[in-house]
């Protein structure tokens, strides 16, 4: 029955790098069941990664955070009215399998609520995760890089994680390409240019502004480069922190969705920065990525792309391990790297 499914929904809801790493199971389950109608229950801060995708049928979207507004203001019905759509629309498209990737209680709840009478999940007891599925995965091994983790779960589909294929690009539209290219043919032209990202979600994955700026002058005087800084929102000020203390020119990126910096990163020759959503973003669309890791895994989280390094300080990984341990040498010698290479 597996080995003839009709219709899958992959249940993976949240941050932009944890889906973008699942695109490599879709890709697989593409390729296994050409005929099936596949869909994907995603939160709406990452929708953005999967709307238009064409390996997908069906996409559907679970406005978390209003509706935890909504919960929080006092006004619980709305909130949950936002659940029963979502629930209403997987249903009406009669899935028989549901692979949740997400190993959460709220991802659980939806890939059962789904109605999908096969729920593949991993086998380990996560926020009572296990209550919700009925055909369980060993994680494998747990130091292995996560896209390895979630092509398990496709065993039971009976597809192999040897040799993954890669993932299909990001789908973007003529408009948000638009946007980029006016931008591109203003301010750019022909440089070589090289993405900086010296923000992130968490504290601890911070490296500092002016070692960021030291970088960027060392790639212009031994690469050509120019820096272009990204930034999302209330990240401007300390991309122009980072812009004042260069002594060589820098570009400020313009502010975009996600699809738009997909796209502006695919015109860069290369991205430097910390371990977040748009480093794999930016392996998504081929280009050269340095990331730096510090108390996160790099051989779990590192980008999937031969084109990468990942630098690290200098003592085994714990999560311990300080981000300012990092040296601007490290990270200039891995861009020449890949940029020369």
């Amino acid at each position: 029955m597996l080995a003839s499914a009709r219709s899958i929904l992959i249940v993976k809801l949240g941050a932009v790098g944890d889906c973008i790493h699942t695109l490599i199971p879709l890709r697989a389950l593409r390729l296994a069941f050409p005929q099936a109608r596949i869909g994907w229950l995603v939160e709406g801060k990452s929708k953005e990664v999967v709307i238009g995708h064409e390996d997908l049928d069906l996409v559907h979207v679970w406005n978390r955070k209003q509706a935890s507004r909504d919960f929080f203001a006092g006004h619980p019905l709305r909130a949950w009215s936002e659940i029963r759509r979502v629930i209403n629309e997987m249903r009406a498209a009669e899935y028989e399998v549901a692979i949740d990737f997400q190993n959460l209680f709220k991802s659980g709840f939806f890939a059962w609520q789904s109605g999908a009478p096969t729920r593949i999940g991993f086998s380990r007891l996560r926020e009572g995760n296990f209550l919700f599925t009925n055909r369980r995965v060993p994680a494998g091994n747990a130091v292995g890089h996560m896209v390895e983790r979630y092509l398990k779960l496709l065993e039971r589909l009976g597809i192999s994680d040897d040799n993954p294929p890669p993932a299909k690009p990001i789908f973007i539209p003529e408009e948000k390409k638009t946007v980029v290219d006016e931008y591109w043919h203003k301010h750019v032209g022909t440089k070589k240019i090289v993405a900086l990202n010296p923000a992130a979600s968490h504290s601890f994955k911070l490296w500092s502004p002016e070692r960021y700026a030291a970088v960027a002058d060392r790639l212009a005087h031994d690469h050509g480069a120019q820096s272009m800084i990204i930034w999302g929102p209330g990240e401007e000020r300390l991309a122009h922190n980072i812009l004042d203390q260069m002594r060589t020119p820098g570009l400020l990126a313009p502010p975009t969705t996600i699809k738009e910096l997909a796209y502006l990163l695919s015109r860069c020759a290369m991205y430097v920065g910390n371990d977040t959503g748009p480093m794999h973003l930016a392996a998504a669309m081929g280009i050269a990525v340095v990331g730096l890791f510090g108390p996160t895994e790099e051989r779990r989280v590192g980008p999937w792309t031969a084109r990468a390094r990942a630098v690290t300080p200098p003592e085994p990984f714990s999560k311990k391990r300080r981000m300012d341990a990092i040296t601007v040498e490290q990270v200039v010698q891995a861009a020449g790297e890949l940029l020369e290479g």
